[in-house]
């Protein structure tokens, strides 16, 4: 049994991590911003998770973090806390810049300080690599950084803060990358999840039968969220310090494909409209990364296809609005 602090543990990735160690029979805490997405877990694991795991701290509040990560006293910390949303960090390019990466250093300096046995597993993304030119495809961990939003560049600097701690204070840290996942649980603000919270909606009379996207040839790199998890998991076991990892089906998909498999599922007929609007601008055609080096290491692969994924992310939001 080890200890594992967790920040972001409220969150969507945070939550299903927190269900992995636990099941493990592992000592979780953490901090949340807000305390909401923990109660299943409370109700799923009573005591083995109480309301005392988890400490309500904005990453960006040093000392109340540092005073909770020197109670945890943690074997091994998961950095999930985040601005995750990239389109909304345009808009708040500052507040990006302050939790996603002076909220990480903030986290480096508190383990250093209070707990510098643990090992660390910093979650980066696969946004940091930005501009990549087709013939660079997959991506590699050695690709050089361009990133191209205000979330990928707070989010680069996090990933380079991380190796400085491990180089100037031999702090054991692990930066992960990884690449767009979902699956139950996550916001219908991604994409995923927003095309299954609406055919789930259609179905049951609580929304429109119609609707609105974005940019639906754009190809990127999907995973579900639990083998993701199960990656972080690997990397805090067998990961090198020092080292960046990609996090990822190692696969391309569109985003097309995916609302196609969505609407074959639905109970309902639904009409599908661009909305300008939504497509992003400087957006990437096709994204995937090479993850030859996470299973060179560890031994890490994803195992959920696509399709179960997206089947159980429907279910969860049929579930959700029933």
């Amino acid at each position: 049994m080890s200890r594992f602090f967790i920040t972001g543990i409220s969150g969507f990735v945070g939550c299903h991590l927190a269900a992995h160690l636990i099941a493990q029979g592992h000592v979780v805490t953490g901090l949340a911003h807000d305390a909401g997405g923990t109660e299943a877990l409370r109700r799923r694991y009573g005591e083995r998770f109480p309301a005392s795991a988890v400490e309500l701290c904005d990453i960006r509040d040093a000392a109340r973090l540092r005073a909770a990560l020197a109670r945890a006293e943690p074997d091994g910390v998961f950095h999930l806390a985040a601005v995750a949303f990239v389109p909304s960090t345009s808009k708040q390019p500052s507040l990006a810049y302050e939790v996603n990466f002076l909220g990480a250093v903030d986290l480096l300096e508190a383990v250093r300080d209070t707990a510098p046995r643990a090992r660390v597993v910093l979650v980066s993304s696969g946004e940091i690599y930005g501009r990549v030119e087709p013939s660079d495809l997959p991506i590699v961990e050695t690709q050089e950084l361009r990133p191209l939003s205000p979330y990928s560049v707070a989010k680069a600097a996090a990933d380079l803060a991380g190796f400085q701690f491990f180089s100037a204070h031999a702090l054991p840290v692990v930066r992960a990358r990884p690449f767009n996942h979902t699956g139950p649980g996550q916001s219908p603000r991604f994409v995923c999840s927003e095309f299954a919270r609406a055919v789930a909606a259609a179905e049951c009379g609580k929304g429109p039968r119609r609707l609105a996207v974005g940019n639906l040839d754009v190809e990127r790199d999907f995973s579900d969220v639990r083998d993701v998890v199960r990656g972080y998991i690997a990397l805090y076991e067998k990961g090198r310090a020092g080292e960046g990892y990609n996090l990822g089906s190692g696969k391309v998909t569109s985003v097309r494909s995916i609302l196609d498999f969505l609407l074959a599922e639905s109970r309902v007929a639904i009409d599908v409209a661009t909305d300008p609007a939504k497509v992003r601008p400087a957006e990437m055609k096709r994204v995937v990364g090479s993850i030859d080096k996470i299973r060179r290491d560890t031994g890490w692969l994803p195992e959920i296809p696509l399709t179960r994924t997206l089947a159980d992310l429907l279910e969860y939001w049929r579930g959700a609005l029933a």
